[in-house]
């Protein structure tokens, strides 16, 4: 079953006591650019994906659709899941990427004035090899929770200089024993 971000987050965070065997994680991504160019992939791991405090690799990179103060929110420890440092394995079509998302651990005044809470945060790299093309680099995308979709605009893996749409479904669950 597709989850939200925070019920994977809870989930992996405290999971049941009769799972043996760990979390599985699943991440579904694709990419849609305005040149209409489509990548579809994923990211899988077991336990190691799940990051009680996960600091982001690149947070001097552009955000896109933030503006005004943060505040902090929380304790200082943002969940969430990670490919990178062997947590998994990820690809959008067949460019091999280090893919992250967790709490954005701040939230603007306008979110606090209306009530919403915090967004959520994706981190895009590409590692090498890189397929004939592929724009070389990493972003961060700050991004709508839609239910259990992840929704962002950002660079094309494609063409930077084109804007594209991405969607994230996570899934986590026990393998019992």
């Amino acid at each position: 079953m597709v989850q939200t971000l925070q019920e994977a987050i809870d989930y992996a965070a405290n999971p049941p006591v009769f799972l043996q065997y760990g979390i599985e994680v699943y991440i579904t991504i694709s990419m849609h650019d305005e040149a209409g160019q489509v990548l579809v992939g994923g990211a899988y791991g077991l336990d190691p994906m799940f990051r009680p405090d996960l600091p982001l690799m690149h947070p001097d990179v552009a955000t896109i659709a933030v503006g005004g103060p943060t505040l902090t929110t929380g304790g200082g420890k943002v969940p969430g899941f990670s490919t990178r440092d062997g947590g998994g394995r990820a690809t959008l079509g067949m460019i091999p990427i280090d893919f992250s998302v967790r709490r954005d651990p701040g939230t603007s005044l306008v979110d606090v004035v209306e009530g919403v809470g915090p967004n959520v945060q994706i981190e895009i790299e590409t590692l090498p090899p890189l397929p004939t093309g592929t724009v070389p680099g990493a972003f961060k995308l700050e991004v709508a929770e839609d239910g259990a979709l992840l929704r962002a605009v950002g660079p094309s893996l494609k063409t930077a200089a084109v804007k594209a749409s991405y969607t994230a479904t996570v899934v986590a669950y026990g393998r019992p024993g």
